[in-house]
């Protein structure tokens, strides 16, 4: 299982041509794999502003409508706090829940910013770097 970053979804609304994009490339490199996320990404998905708009909340729902959407339980809340508790570098509390949620799922994470997720003990990628190259 692939765990979708809430930033490869952004990356995906917001390229014109969707063939580019960081998605559409790794679910080529990944063409059997289960692609999900964490339903604490649609909540930052909905406080962006482009949200607002009605092409831009289309584009975003006709990619949540094929993904999986997992949701925020009483073990991924543990494990995401734990996540904040211990972690060396400051962690937001939607990134401490997307890592759980992929921790917990057995999936890989594909984010734009492994950075943000620095050191978290389980926690296994999708390799991005792979999906730039054209």
């Amino acid at each position: 299982m692939v765990i979708l970053d809430t930033n490869i979804i952004i990356d995906h609304i917001r390229i014109p041509k969707k063939s580019d994009s960081h998605f559409i490339k790794i679910a080529h490199l990944k063409p059997k794999e289960t692609f999900a996320l964490s339903v604490i990404s649609i909540q930052e998905l909905y406080a962006g502003k482009s949200s607002k708009e009605i092409e831009k909340e289309k584009d975003m729902l006709a990619i949540i409508i094929v993904l999986q959407v997992l949701p925020y339980t009483y073990n991924v809340a543990q494990l995401a706090g734990e996540i904040i508790r211990d972690s060396k570098n400051p962690i937001s509390f939607a990134d401490a829940a997307i890592a759980s949620t992929a921790i917990l799922n057995n999936g890989d994470l594909a984010t734009l910013n492994k950075k943000h997720y620095q050191n978290i003990k389980g926690l296994q990628f999708v390799d991005t770097a792979k999906s730039s190259a054209s």
